[in-house]
């Protein structure tokens, strides 16, 4: 059931055709201490390859335009990338995690018009200052001309996993997690999501990978790559801290039952191989994977046998797409 304002709109698959993908070009020294640099060469590795595809439209203060563009020629001219098009929006932001602090949009089953949904954004549960991030969706209406609706509940992209036709992955972990909505009940933010979004059935499933801030994103454990198709995040029994979860989890989407019957098929992809920074495990996982036109595009974390396992295993999920790596290490 939809709210009258979301009525006849549904929650599209990523893989479906876009109009351009948004960036949130990193530019706060106090996130990036020592690395604002490298993460500026990976983000404009991930707009040169993009824009080879689709449009690329960056939410980026009119004061760091022109350096940025010197940013993009610089490593184009380094990586042998031309840049297609880009177009910069004059939208402050805290951090880059468009994902998460962007609009989710819902497209209409008849007409394919565009709304934007406006959930409330919260840095993963005030981890992290969010004020002007919050405002990105409100800013993206106002530039674009797109509809918005603007929601009371907190909730990011990088938590919902559609199929786009009425299948929608939430964990647990990160929903119903204290830090995000906690004066409301699993049933109250079930509704919320159905009215919402134009989805027909939820799917609850647990699991955190050790290290992820965000509380248990289904964007680094569990993806459609198919309306009846998923990849789910997999560990070697080395990895202790994640191997048993994520056999619970497999055994758990294995069981699903979705929306047009049945259960779906379920492939896994490996984690890469534990990295930690003064003790603590950075959360890299291949399933934070980003579906464009033409292309995938996954993570990369320079272990050559690992990223090249993973690169495969969508190539075989995606065969009508190109697999673009992104070295992902400094992110």
């Amino acid at each position: 059931m939809s709210t009258p304002r979301t009525l006849g709109y549904r929650l599209p698959a990523e893989w479906e055709t876009q109009g351009g993908v948004w960036l949130s070009w990193p530019t706060n020294p106090a996130t990036w201490v020592g690395h604002r640099k490298a993460v500026q060469k990976t983000f404009a590795e991930m707009t040169l390859k993009f824009s080879k595809y689709e449009s690329v439209f960056i939410n980026l203060e009119s004061q760091f335009q022109e350096q940025v563009l010197d940013v993009l020629e610089r490593v184009g001219e380094e990586l042998g990338l031309e840049l297609g098009s880009v177009r910069f929006f004059d939208h402050a932001t805290d951090d880059a995690w468009v994902r998460d602090h962007g609009p989710i949009y819902l497209r209409h089953a008849e007409t394919g018009e565009l709304l934007i949904t406006d959930w409330q954004y919260n840095a993963w549960g005030s981890k992290y200052p969010f004020a002007r991030d919050n405002e990105v969706p409100r800013l993206i209406a106002g530039s674009t001309g797109i509809g918005r609706v603007e929601e009371s509940m907190v909730l990011e992209g990088g938590g919902l996993e559609p199929n786009g036709v009425g299948d929608l992955l939430v964990t647990s972990d990160c929903l119903l997690n204290a830090n995000r909505n906690p004066l409301m009940t699993k049933p109250q933010i079930e509704a919320r999501l159905i009215e919402g979004l134009g989805v027909q059935r939820v799917h609850w499933l647990s699991g955190c990978i050790e290290g992820d801030d965000t509380d248990g994103h289904i964007d680094n454990l569990a993806r459609f790559y198919e309306p009846a198709a998923l990849l789910v995040a997999g560990s070697s029994e080395r990895d202790m801290a994640n191997h048993r979860q994520l056999e619970r989890l497999r055994q758990a989407c294995k069981e699903l039952i979705l929306c047009a019957g049945g259960h779906p098929e379920v492939r896994v992809l490996p984690l890469p191989e534990p990295v930690y920074i003064d003790g603590k495990r950075l959360p890299m996982s291949y399933l934070n994977f980003f579906i464009g036109n033409g292309a995938v595009f996954v993570p990369a974390y320079g272990q050559p046998d690992a990223d090249a396992q993973a690169a495969e295993i969508l190539s075989e999920a995606f065969p009508d797409r190109e697999i673009e790596a992104i070295d992902c290490r400094t992110l």
